[in-house]
Order: structure tokens, then C-alpha cells, then sequence
């Protein structure tokens, strides 16, 4: 089974799953999401990619400019745990990991998600890329990922598992996306789509590096 038969075979499970109250309400959430222009204000392709340093799940932390050092960059952010799109994107890339550092680069994956919550993950999923905790949503926000989740969504995403935040009033999640950064720290390529169901197969991303 390829990427996007994974993927589609997800999304039709999700939505099924959801029941015909639920879809209205993600399809009300992803119109609110599109009005928001998240793909068009955030950082993109030729600009300069921020700068972090970030707890690891994995242990130590992960710097950015540390990775550059090494070579390119393939920086993922993902929403959390909790979303079944997520959890799929990155066993996907987790598998890709060896074929992305055989081309000299390395990947890393940023979320929300408390530190505890990413070592849970990278345990069930069997993940073997860097799992940082972004809690305070600072570098999803340096990227301009950062947004408020629809009140319309926000139920199914409890129900999924979302934690919103330590006293449960913060809905502030990333847009999913993919940059991939060259050593000079430049993007060159951003996957930037507002629809979280949509996400950059591994296979495309091979043929981006191979063009670095």
C-alpha cells in the first residue's frame, strides 16, 4: 500500500467515523480554517527558516543551526499524537528516514505535545526521527503555523485525545507542514496546506532532495 492509498483509506475511516453531525462540523472547521490564509502569511519557500532549540523525545536537545551542520533539513510540524493524520505522516517518514539521510540529510519532527506525550509516541509508533516539543508554540509561531482550532473542531479533537494545554483553554495548534531547508538555512520547499488531512508523501520528498 502507497502513501496516498494509506492516507485516503484514513480519511474516509475519520469521516465515516465522525457520523453526519460530525462532518458538518469539520467541514464548517475547514472552511474557518481556509478564511485564516495559514498557507499564505507563513514562512515559505526562499525564505530564511527560523532558528530553534528544542527538547528531543528521544533525549538531549536539537538545534536548527546544529543540524544544518550535518546537511539539509526536512522539518516536519504535525499537530500531536492525538490525530490519526499525524501518527500516519510520521511512520511514513519514519520509514523514509534512511533514504532521506542516505541523500545527506537528516529529518526532524516538531509538535505541541508535551515531552512525555512524544516519548509515548515514538514508543507505539516505532518513530526513529527527532520528536521536539514545541509546548509553548513559540517556533510554530516564529513560522507562522500557529493558529486558534475552530470551536467546531474541538470536540472531535478531545475525543481523539487533544490536550488543550495545561488548563484545558488552549486550542492553539500548528498547520500541518513540511519545509525542506538547505545548509545555507534557506527554504527551498514548503508544503503548506490548510486541509490537516492533506500531507507530503515521502516519495516527493526523495525527488526534492535529490534536485538540493
Amino acid at each position: 500500500m502507497n502513501f496516498r492509498t494509506d492516507m485516503s483509506m484514513i480519511e474516509q475511516a475519520y469521516l465515516q467515523a465522525a457520523g453526519e453531525d460530525g462532518r458538518v462540523a469539520i467541514a464548517e472547521g475547514d472552511r474557518q480554517i481556509l478564511a485564516m490564509g495559514i498557507e499564505l502569511s507563513a514562512v515559505q519557500a526562499g525564505d530564511i527558516a527560523p532558528e530553534f532549540l528544542l527538547e528531543n523525545a528521544l533525549g538531549g536537545t536539537v538545534s536548527l543551526r546544529g543540524r544544518l551542520i550535518g546537511g539539509p533539513v526536512v522539518l516536519s510540524f504535525f499537530r500531536g499524537g492525538w490525530c490519526p493524520f499525524c501518527r500516519a505522516e510520521l511512520r511514513a517518514m519514519s520509514k523514509a528516514a534512511q533514504a532521506v539521510e542516505d541523500r545527506g540529510a537528516s529529518l526532524i519532527a516538531i509538535s505541541p505535545q508535551p515531552l512525555a506525550d512524544g516519548v509515548a509516541m515514538a514508543r507505539a509508533e516505532e518513530v526513529r526521527l527527532p520528536l521536539l516539543a514545541d509546548c509553548g508554540m513559540t517556533v510554530a509561531s516564529d513560522y507562522g503555523l500557529a493558529f486558534e482550532l475552530p470551536e467546531s473542531m474541538r470536540p472531535a479533537a478531545l475525543a481523539d485525545g487533544m490536550v488543550a494545554g495545561e488548563d484545558g483553554t488552549d486550542w492553539r495548534i500548528p498547520m500541518p507542514a513540511t519545509y525542506v531547508i538547505s545548509t545555507d538555512g534557506i527554504i527551498r520547499y514548503s508544503f503548506l496546506d490548510p486541509n490537516y488531512r492533506n500531507r507530503l508523501d515521502p516519495a516527493v520528498l526523495m525527488s526534492i532532495l535529490d534536485r538540493l
